[in-house]
Order: structure tokens, then sequence, then C-alpha cells
């Protein structure tokens, strides 16, 4: 896959990161309190989306340095968007409970897949950590480089 493509690849899953925040968004205005593990997964997502569009602008300048780390980009960047578009998934059904029926059926609705949210938040997250050792690693490696050149 070419430079641009993962880039472009990166900006996608970061967009649907941002339409899972805006999905939270709106569930907390279906409700009058969200559960604890909504609130820290939607935190979990917006980190990632800043992740993702620094990984996509390190891509878009950098993209030599990436080609020996190109493979693991593109399939860190596809775990995430598997693992976000299920989350997205189940914040729509709760978005729905919340919207279409009592608080304590949609809070039946949460328990539901509270298990799920759980493991999707500790997937996100090390995804998001992955990510980031990359971005940073990068970044030291072009550090690393200028100095050499100054020397």
């Amino acid at each position: 896959m070419d430079p641009l493509s993962v880039t472009a690849s990166i900006i996608a899953v970061g967009t649907v990161a941002g339409k899972i925040c805006s999905a939270f968004t709106e569930l907390r205005s279906l409700c009058r309190s969200l559960p604890g593990r909504l609130h820290a997964l939607n935190n979990e997502v917006a980190d990632l989306e800043i992740v993702l569009f620094e990984l996509a602008s390190l891509t878009e300048r950098r993209t030599a340095v990436l080609d020996s780390e190109r493979m693991s980009l593109q399939h860190l960047v596809k775990q995430a968007e598997v693992k976000l578009l299920e989350l997205q998934e189940i914040v729509g059904r709760l978005r729905t409970a919340y919207r279409d029926a009592a608080v304590p059926f949609a809070l039946g609705a949460f328990s539901k897949e509270k298990t799920r949210l759980q493991g999707l938040q500790e997937e996100i997250r090390s995804v998001k950590c992955d990510l980031n050792i990359m971005l940073g690693a990068s970044n030291s490696y072009v550090l690393h480089c200028l100095s050499l050149i100054h020397i």
C-alpha cells in the first residue's frame, strides 16, 4: 500500500472515531447520567482520534521514515477500525434504547453490553498505546537522523 493510501486509511479511521465521540455526546444528552464506563470509553476514543490524526500528519510529512513500519501500521489501523466499528454499533443500540425507552430499560441495555464495552475499552487503549509508541519511535528516529546530519 502506498503512503498516500496509508494516510487516507488512517484519516478514515480517525473520522470514525470522531463520529463515535459525537454519538457519545448525543447519548449523554439523552440521559441524565451515563455510566462511568461510557465516559471512560469516550475518553479512550477521543484520545485514539488524536493519535490517529497525528499519525496521519506524520505519514503525510515523512513517508520514507515509515516505509519499514508500514505493515505494522496498517495492521494496527485495521485493528482500530474493527474495534471502532463494533463500538459504533453498540453505541448506536444504546442511543436507540435511551431514546425509545424508559431509563430503567435503557440501563438494562447498558448492562447487557457492559462486558463487551469493557473489553473494547481495553483493546482500544492497547491499539492507541501501540500507535503512540510508533509515533514516538518515528519522531525519535527523525531526530536521530537530524542529529547525525549536524555532526
